[in-house]
This record gives C-alpha cells, sequence and structure tokens, in this order.
C-alpha cells in the first residue's frame, strides 16, 4: 500500500511539474508518465482522466491553506482581529506560495471556461473554497458577538464579497509577479495593503 502511495505522489508531482511549465492542455497523459517514469498504462489506472489529476491537485493546493485558517478562527482573539489575521494570511499564503502553487490555481481557472469538467469533480474544488469562506464567516459571527466587529448581520455578505474579490486580486498580483514583463496592470502589494485596511475599516462601522 506504501508504494502505491508513493507511486501516486510521484505522478501527481510529474503532473505539476509541466502543468506548471506547460499548461494543462498541452500537458498529455504521455509526457506526465514519461516525467513519473512510469508506463503510460500505469498512469490511467491511477488516474483514468487527466481531469482527475487536475482536480486532485487544485484541491491539495486549496487545503494547505485550510489548517491556518482554521487555527485562527479557533485562537482566543476577537472576531475583528481574526478577520485581519484571515486578510493577512491570504496575503502571505499567496506570496510566499511557490511558482507551481500560484500558477496552476490561475490556469485552473481559463481552462475550467473552456474546457467541460465533470460537475461532480468542480463540486469537490467548490467544497474545498467553501471550507475558506466558512471560517471568514465564522470570524465574523464570532465578531458580532464580542462586539469588536459591529457590522449588522446583512452586512456580513457584503463584508464576505469583499474578502473574496481581495482573495482573488491577491492571487493576480501573485500570478503576474512571476511573469519576465507586465503585460496587464494588476494591484502592487502596497495596494493590497490598502485595501485590506478598507476592509477592516468597514467592519466597524456602525450600523
Amino acid at each position: 500500500m506504501h508504494a502505491k502511495q508513493l507511486k501516486r505522489q510521484q505522478m501527481l508531482q510529474a503532473a505539476k511539474k509541466l502543468f506548471t511549465e506547460h499548461g494543462f492542455e498541452r500537458t498529455t497523459m504521455q509526457k506526465i508518465a514519461d516525467e513519473a517514469h512510469v508506463g503510460v498504462a500505469t498512469l490511467f489506472r491511477y488516474f483514468p482522466k487527466k481531469e482527475l489529476l487536475i482536480i486532485e491537485i487544485i484541491i491539495e493546493i486549496i487545503e494547505k491553506m485550510q489548517p491556518r485558517f482554521e487555527a485562527i478562527t479557533r485562537s482566543n482573539k476577537t472576531g475583528f482581529e481574526k478577520m485581519e489575521d484571515i486578510l493577512n494570511a491570504y496575503i502571505d499564503y499567496l506570496f510566499s506560495a511557490n511558482r507551481e502553487a500560484v500558477t496552476i490555481l490561475e490556469n485552473f481557472e481559463y481552462y475550467a471556461t473552456y474546457n467541460p469538467i465533470d460537475e461532480a469533480l468542480i463540486t469537490d474544488i467548490r467544497n474545498a473554497y467553501m471550507q475558506v469562506n466558512r471560517c471568514i464567516h465564522l470570524a465574523l459571527l464570532q465578531g458580532q458577538e464580542d462586539g469588536s466587529i459591529t457590522l449588522a448581520p446583512a452586512a456580513h455578505i457584503t463584508a464576505q464579497t469583499m474578502m473574496n474579490l481581495f482573495g482573488i486580486a491577491v492571487k493576480k498580483q501573485a500570478f503576474t509577479s512571476f511573469m519576465p514583463y507586465e503585460i496587464i496592470t494588476s494591484p502592487t502589494k502596497e495596494q493590497l495593503l490598502d485595501v485590506k485596511k478598507m476592509i477592516l475599516n468597514y467592519l466597524q462601522l456602525d450600523t
């Protein structure tokens, strides 16, 4: 069983490397098998479709963020302080993540736009992202209970929307930082920190 798991990880690592270097569409199962030093029949036995490799890698990247967010919500800090820590965690994770993780997350969005993916697989990714959103929602509720966040419950949807957009902006900036030249204008890290302050100020608006 241990040998099978090692072989599985070997194939996943090969796929990550090639997906980062060439994207999803230009990476064939044969190339992944060659990189992993296994027969293509063996690769198909573990992963009958390339999408299964893609989805497992995406979920793994997302789930690596989860323990930090959960630790924040379990801390003894106020809800407001937890929200600030979550915003900082977005920045720290995506800016400290290696090129592989950031590039794969960004490339997947484009791939999923133009290539049909089984709904069950998309649901698995959606559920992984929802774990992070639940941490945000919990911190908002805790802040309301301890009085550190003065938003009305109805405004929590707006706050979560702002947090999600902030996460997207951070990911975009982290991705473009790996490019050798600028094609599109993305927010600088300083601008992202300004947006973080705006979100925190919004959480303490009197209602």
